[in-house]
């Protein structure tokens, strides 16, 4: 029975039914009840797309593209009558994504990037807001993301992020390594080294640190952990939409929900500046004396100076060694 208070009341179950979303809205959107009574979302398309794009896959959704004697469409069908109030909510957001497109291939890109979004709420996950030095970290690591993106695309730099998932380091491509690390500004020369691991060799990887001066500042100046995120989502929805789902998932693992309030804290960031970690870097590295675990120390930037390096050199051994 679906609840009178909804877009989808009135429409008839047992066949597809469907209500325009508004005249006044730029693309074709309606309201349908599919033949089992279960909800949608329906955006009616003047030509399938080829390729046909990913489409998300998730729990308690159907998301599919479907020939009808009208026309193509794309549908996004509700599984779980349970979850219809945030259904709703969902189908409203993919509709204000795909109203600002001004073709509508772009109107359907926008939706279904929107779409990829929605995968960790209707999940249900739930974490505690992010430590002042979590969102430092985690801002951090999205600013050298942003480089490997636009050095090797946005699947291959996602799947290179293993520090959210717990990894020794950052980053970890197939010949090279990365470690990232967020300072304060010139009052903080050094960076925390959390263990004997960060800054340990690779076999056969090349073993970068990557450092930022991330620093806190009043508004307007600066900007928020969220705003940082919005960026990176913002940009896969226009370019790779398909990636948004990964992107998603690392940063629940990270710890970052899009639900939670990060307004109150507004950072600056400083361009990355990179060093080789080779022979005769400082650094406490595994293997250490049996017994010995857990270290964790200071390490004075004065002293890696020796050993600075640029993006641009990084990025021409990225490109030499990991593109097939």
């Amino acid at each position: 029975m679906i609840p009178n208070d909804t877009p989808w009341s009135g429409l008839e179950a047992g066949k597809v039914d469907t209500r325009r979303v508004a005249a006044s809205a730029r693309w074709n959107w309606f309201w349908a009840v599919m033949p089992r009574a279960d909800v949608a979302l329906v955006l009616q398309l003047s030509d399938l797309p080829k390729p046909a794009p990913d489409l998300p896959k998730l729990r308690n959704l159907e998301i599919r593209f479907q020939t009808l004697p009208g026309g193509p469409i794309l549908y996004i069908r509700l599984k779980d009558s349970a979850q219809l109030e945030l259904f709703e909510t969902l189908c409203r957001d993919v509709m204000a994504a795909g109203e600002l497109a001004e073709t509508e291939a772009e109107a359907l890109e926008r939706a279904i990037g929107r779409t990829f979004r929605w995968h960790y709420l209707l999940r249900g996950g739930k974490l505690d807001v992010l430590s002042e030095e979590a969102q430092k970290g985690l801002i951090g690591e999205i600013e050298v993301l942003k480089l490997l993106i636009a050095t090797l695309g946005a699947k291959p730099a996602l799947t290179a992020w293993t520090g959210p998932s717990g990894a020794p380091k950052d980053f970890e491509l197939r010949a090279d390594c990365i470690e990232v690390k967020a300072r304060r500004g010139a009052s903080q020369p050094f960076v925390k080294i959390t263990s004997e691991h960060q800054l340990a060799d690779v076999p056969e990887r090349c073993l970068w640190l990557g450092v930022l001066a991330v620093d806190k500042v009043q508004p307007p100046h600066g900007r928020t952990l969220t705003e940082h995120v919005d960026e990176v989502t913002d940009l896969l929805e226009r370019t790779e939409p398909s990636a948004i789902m990964d992107w998603d998932l690392h940063l629940a693992d990270a710890g970052y929900d899009v639900l939670h309030d990060y307004s109150a804290w507004r950072w600056i960031v400083s361009s990355p500046e990179f060093h080789a970690v080779a022979e005769g870097f400082p650094r406490i590295a595994a293997p250490v004396p049996l017994g010995v675990a857990g270290v964790t120390y200071a390490l004075a930037l004065s002293a890696c100076a020796p050993f600075r390096t640029d993006w641009d050199a990084v990025r021409s051994n990225l490109v030499d060694k990991e593109k097939p």
